[in-house]
């Protein structure tokens, strides 16, 4: 772990509160270089932002013959040397020199943390005792791809609107095959995910921790629970009703193109995804789609193309929806048939 007192004059390392600065100093890796070795190169890619903490550098471009120099503890060293890629420059030590890479993405999340739980103190008392206290948990929520597209203001809303939710260990939360009312989000406390299937036989699929989510699936297609969740030790969970996890979390991720649009976008590169079972499939889709039913979907994953975007589609569009809000939370870029396969019949 670095020191955090060698982050307090970094900007806008300097902004974030002690609590916030140390989560992030705990996943920084302090780096010796010493004179002549190359620290990055001009034109590189690599989405990070390097600090100098210690020693001089040499910047060098190929279209200028001048060099700048740089050296720690200066006014200008609290900047970063060199942040969003491309490189501007070739980086050098000039001598023995201690750096650190603070990931791109990695920094605005801890800014982005930073302004939520500066709202967090700044709402009332009987909200700041439910969300105040050990932050870890929000930490956590908000490095996930579930909250990863929501602005601070959003992610504020959200807050405001979560219910504590105080459970006893060998409480069930969620019963397998019961409707989903609430969306999840763990403060305190561990949880198992279990499901019966129909010899009666349980499976422990996975175990939640503080910061997990959970209960989104049924919220979005409408469907039964299809697992049960068990409180394996007390702990207190922040929950949000379906209305307010429709406004605030479902609709955001949800993006929708017309044939004309999505036939475009196939031109550019883009893949449809059929996510309807196989028998559904094998009736009729569209020329050149991928089938993989949504039930399947998470086992799948890894035979798609987190670089590659993809316009799901079904025969409405609500188990595109569900789809939809499930790789956007893994990462992906998706979009969704308005109006499903049925909208294209009628266009013909």
């Amino acid at each position: 772990m670095i020191d955090v007192d060698r982050l307090k004059n970094l900007i806008p390392l300097n902004t974030l509160d002690s609590s916030n600065l140390e989560r992030l100093a705990k996943r920084l890796k302090l780096e010796k270089f010493g004179a002549g070795e190359i620290i990055c190169q001009e034109g590189g890619t690599d989405p990070e932002t390097i600090y100098l903490l210690s020693g001089k550098l040499q910047l060098s471009s190929t279209g200028t013959t001048m060099k700048r120099y740089l050296d720690a503890g200066t006014e200008d060293a609290r900047y970063a040397v060199v942040d969003m890629p491309p490189r501007p420059y070739t980086v050098t030590a000039e001598g023995d020199v201690e750096i650190i890479r603070v990931g791109n993405y990695e920094l605005d999340r801890a800014v982005m943390l930073d302004e939520v739980t500066t709202t967090i103190t700044e709402i009332t008392s009987d909200r700041s005792k439910e969300l105040g206290g050990n932050t870890d948990w929000l930490s956590e929520m908000v490095a996930s791809e579930t909250f990863s597209k929501l602005p601070p203001q959003k992610l504020a809303s959200l807050l405001m609107k979560l219910e504590a939710f105080p459970v006893k260990s060998g409480e069930v939360v969620v019963r397998q095959n019961d409707p989903g009312e609430y969306f999840y989000i763990i403060k305190q406390g561990r949880f198992n995910v279990s499901r019966k299937d129909e010899r009666g036989k349980v499976e422990i699929l996975n175990e939640l921790r503080e910061g997990s989510v959970f209960g989104e699936e049924s919220l979005v297609s409408g469907t039964p629970r299809n697992a049960n969740i068990v409180a394996m030790t007390d702990g207190l969970l922040l929950r949000l009703s379906r209305a307010d996890f429709n406004e605030l979390l479902r609709d955001p991720m949800l993006t929708y193109v017309t044939a004309s649009e999505a036939a475009s976008m196939v031109r550019a590169g883009a893949a449809i995804l059929d996510v309807r079972n196989e028998r559904e499939y094998s009736q009729g889709a569209l020329k050149g789609s991928i089938n993989i039913p949504v039930f399947n979907l998470r086992e799948k994953l890894p035979t798609l193309d987190i670089n590659r975007r993809y316009i799901l589609s079904c025969q409405t569009g609500a188990q595109s929806e569900v789809a939809a809000f499930l790789l956007s939370q893994r990462g992906f870029d998706v979009c969704i048939l308005k109006g499903g396969l049925r909208a294209v019949s009628r266009a013909r």
